[in-house]
């Protein structure tokens, strides 16, 4: 048997090493000197690939590595089984070396999310570092993703998807209500567990590893990138930031493509500033209701959204079953009306029936216009020499029913219908001329309006919103969410740390916030100044809270401002 290690294939120790680990070793050396030939992003392949096979075999935890599940830009997940128990078990390993300081962020992190309890939220059952390397255990779902199950450009009916939005929604709000993040939703991360049931996984991962993730592909960024919401771009997410991916979810399985595509940097444009094509016209059945359920989820101010993610998923079934079947469902036939009268073509795909067009002598019979039989007409003649033609200038109901010397002459019958005529035309005419001032007049006035108005930003209904989201937030102490409040200016001068600092030494000498109320908002252009009267538990009287909302580059707006009648607390 040949000695590699003396031959300048590889350099690894055969001491104690079973077959497997050397054919394993051998591949991950192969791996790693072509990586270093090719370079590049065939080199970061390899390399990645050496590092997958250097881990299937190897021991983290009591759990064994079987084999790769699955490779992603933030992890590698794989089938581990227990040393001991013999269970199966789902291991997802980060992409990451954990500086020390990282190494308790991350334990605190999955300590969170394994009390989450929910029937579509995947469990996790352990966690630990080894050698600086995070990995979690989770249970094992067989049946892949969503994301497998239905690829890309894969345009779903309601009637498959909508469990799949209100499994996921149920299982975001449970996360919501227990103050914690997704962050990262996506079809990749719905998993299908043994009863093909969604089991939403990683939670909060998204933000340790972007956050200490050394080198990642683009399109693996681009892939969670497509989905994340513009507050979160800007390093600002919030419970709506998970809506708004939902929403992009439903969105692509409406109409098989994402709203936004393109390189990083044009997704990332049009997640801040392009509002997503309508649904009605990427998809033609899908009704109008629906269209405005997913955009108003896809809103660029997370103010304007649903105030929870259930209340998207509940409004989306709400309007498919307003409006019946769709997609996949074939539309009503429509039966043949008894008469139809000049009936125009429709179109083969109209689903409504078509409106009759009647005839003047079919809505009134009495205006008919004479239609006297032949013989009639002649007989008619002869009798009446003198006029012949008065057949066809008297209704048919009085024709010989009047004296002669009572029957209007051609001549006055003529004039008559000469002056009606011309009276109709003056009054068709008069009513066109009314509209049409009525129709300057309005355009007029609306550009008036635009032109002398100042430029005003999104309705007040989103500043009233935000105000009212940090004062809440304030007064729960949840200051790292009412620091996401702030406008760029102020969030420039104040860290993070430091406005928490601030807040919480208000709270140690005036005690903590026990009631609130808003004054009033009066507005100053596109300034908005917002007053609340706010109660703490050691002071004996309230005191006046005063915010300056101003739209930012986006047009969102922003809080630029806000300060108090209270003096800078003085006690330790």
């Amino acid at each position: 048997m040949p000695n590699f290690c003396n031959s300048s294939m590889c350099s690894i120790p055969l001491t104690r090493i079973c077959p497997f680990d050397l054919i394993r070793n051998l591949l991950v050396d192969a791996f790693s000197r072509i990586s270093k030939l090719t370079g590049g992003k065939d080199g970061a392949f390899l390399e990645g690939s050496a590092r997958m096979v250097q881990q299937i075999g190897q021991q983290l935890g009591n759990y064994r590595l079987i084999r790769l599940l699955g490779h992603g830009g933030f992890a590698d997940v794989y089938l581990g089984e227990h040393v001991y128990l013999r269970t199966q078990a789902a291991i997802k390993v980060l992409h990451t070396q954990l500086a020390d300081e990282d190494v308790e962020k991350f334990r605190n992190e999955a300590l969170t999310i394994a009390h989450l309890v929910h029937p579509h939220i995947i469990r996790v059952l352990d966690f630990d570092v080894e050698n600086n390397v995070p990995f979690l255990v989770m249970d094992y779902a067989p049946n892949g993703t969503l994301r497998t199950l239905h690829p890309r450009g894969t345009q779903l009916p309601p009637s498959i998807f909508m469990p799949y939005v209100k499994q996921v929604a149920s299982a975001l709000q449970h996360a919501h209500d227990q103050k914690l993040i997704h962050r990262d939703v996506k079809p990749e991360n719905m998993l299908l567990g043994r009863s093909y049931e969604v089991l939403l996984s990683d939670f909060g991962i998204a933000l340790v590893a972007q956050n200490s993730l050394s080198q990642s592909t683009e399109d693996t960024v681009i892939g969670t990138m497509a989905y994340m919401a513009p507050e979160q771009i800007q390093g600002k997410p919030r419970p709506a930031s998970d809506q708004y991916a939902l929403g992009v979810v439903v969105y692509e399985w409406l109409s098989g493509v994402k709203p936004f595509n393109g390189s990083y940097v044009e997704i990332v444009t049009q997640h801040l500033s392009t509002p997503p094509p309508p649904l009605n016209e990427q998809v033609l059945a899908i009704p109008h209701a629906v269209h405005l359920v997913v955009r108003r989820a896809l809103a660029k101010d997370p103010h304007q959204r649903f105030p929870r993610v259930q209340d998207f998923a509940d409004a989306l079934e709400q309007a498919f079953q307003a409006t019946g079947p769709t997609m996949v469902d074939p539309p009503p036939a429509v039966s043949a009306p008894p008469r139809q009268v000049n009936r125009p073509k429709q179109p083969e795909d109209a689903v409504y029936p078509p409106m009759m067009t009647l005839s003047p002598t079919e809505i009134d019979p009495a205006r008919q216009p004479v239609t006297m039989p032949p013989s009639e007409q002649a007989q008619e003649i002869e009798n009446i020499s003198a006029t012949p033609l008065r057949a066809y200038f008297q209704p048919a109901e009085m024709k010989g029913s009047l004296p002669l010397r009572a029957q209007s002459s051609p001549i006055s019958a003529s004039a008559r219908k000469v002056g009606h005529g011309v009276k109709r035309g003056l009054r068709i005419l008069l009513i066109t001329f009314v509209l049409f001032g009525l129709l300057v007049c309005g355009l007029g006035y609306a550009a008036f309006h635009y032109f002398t108005t100042p430029e005003a930003s999104t309705s007040t209904t989103g500043a009233t919103a935000l105000a009212n989201d940090f004062v809440q937030a304030v007064a729960n102490r949840n200051y790292d969410q009412a620091y996401n409040d702030l406008g760029s200016q102020l969030t420039k001068q104040t860290s993070r740390s430091q406005f928490i600092q601030d807040a919480q030494g208000e709270d140690r000498c005036y005690g903590p916030v026990t009631n609130y109320r808003s004054t009033g908002a009066p507005s100053q252009g596109n300034t908005l100044h917002y007053t609340y009267l706010m109660t703490r538990g050691k002071l004996a009287k309230p005191y006046h809270l005063h915010l300056t909302l101003q739209p930012g580059s986006s047009g969102n707006w922003q809080i630029a401002d806000y300060g108090s009648d209270l003096s800078p607390p003085s006690c330790q």
